[in-house]
């Protein structure tokens, strides 16, 4: 069984698929991969390829070589005899390995129609999209030290950075707010009311206390949550932010249970990372699944 169909969960899939094991991919229909943005630093597309784009291309990859998908979401995952029970509505089902690729879900701003800009004009990953704000005007939503030192970052790519402070939700250190203004970083108190577009193009970000902000592009640094609350009834080794504890194949401490993807405590949110992630932890699945007769058994060693 495999939780999530982002590239951790496909490519974790099409393995799977080829191991020929009887493999079935839970898929929510969200995610990052629905949001409509654009990669370019994934290998093999010079011109970058669509996240719905990829996500299409690795799933018919995967019902090629035998995967079957059911659309749907985990409410509990138990452990009873050698098998997972996972619980949906309706109805349960049970797998020998399960590979825990459910990704985590992103903070937004809470003004109307914001989702229509994700991965258009709001962003939130600059390992991803730092590229395309080169010389671009702007407006970093953030409000504690954290996301100050990513706002640091997006120095290399442009000058003209402003940063909009929830005044409700303001942590940011005396410290840190000394350092963004002596780096020429504006610092402005308030919240979006709505975003005025032309096409495509961002107008003007227009705040609740009437004030209009120009920019032409907005990222959003509130972080995001892994999804692992179905898993609470599990023993599960949890990362002190919340994220799973994998090994270097992609093992958690449970028997069976793999995790892939944004999802683990490696978070290095990256499609590419994800993708291998997933590759890693279909190996070491399969690896578990062989028959005692599929095995030679350990040799001493030698001395």
């Amino acid at each position: 069984m495999i939780v999530g169909a982002g590239p951790a969960g496909l490519s974790a899939a099409v393995y799977m698929g080829r191991f020929r094991r009887k493999t079935l991919v839970i898929d929510s229909g969200e995610g990052r991969w629905s949001y409509g943005q654009w990669n370019e630093n994934y290998l093999g597309f010079p011109e970058g390829v669509g996240a719905q784009e990829l996500h299409d291309l690795g799933h018919r990859q995967a019902e090629r070589f035998g995967v079957e998908f059911q659309t749907g979401s985990v409410t509990r995952v138990y452990r009873e005899g050698d098998e997972y029970v996972l619980t949906q509505n309706p109805g349960e089902l049970r797998a020998r390995s399960v590979i825990w690729a459910a990704g985590v879900r992103d903070k937004w701003p809470t003004f109307v129609g914001v989702r229509s800009l994700v991965g258009r004009q709001l962003f939130w990953c600059i390992v991803c999209d730092g590229w395309r704000t080169l010389d671009k005007r702007l407006l970093l939503l953030g409000d504690d030290d954290k996301a100050a030192s990513t706002v640091l970052q997006f120095l290399t790519y442009s000058r003209d950075l402003t940063v909009l402070v929830d005044p409700e939700q303001d942590r940011l250190s005396s410290r840190v707010r000394k350092r963004l203004r002596d780096d020429g970083v504006k610092l402005v108190h308030g919240k979006i009311d709505h975003v005025t577009l032309q096409g495509e193009t961002v107008e003007g970000v227009q705040l609740r206390d009437g004030s209009l902000l120009e920019t032409d592009l907005l990222f959003s640094l509130y972080g995001s949550s892994p999804n692992t609350e179905a898993l609470g009834d599990l023993d599960l080794e949890l990362a002190r932010n919340g994220h799973i504890r994998i090994n270097a194949k992609n093992q958690t401490n449970l028997p069976g249970f793999f995790a892939a993807g944004d999802v683990t405590n490696r978070h290095a949110h990256q499609v590419i990372s994800a993708a291998h992630e997933g590759a890693q932890a279909a190996q070491a699945a399969n690896h578990i699944l062989y028959p005692e007769v599929q095995r030679l058994p350990k040799l001493p060693r030698d001395g």
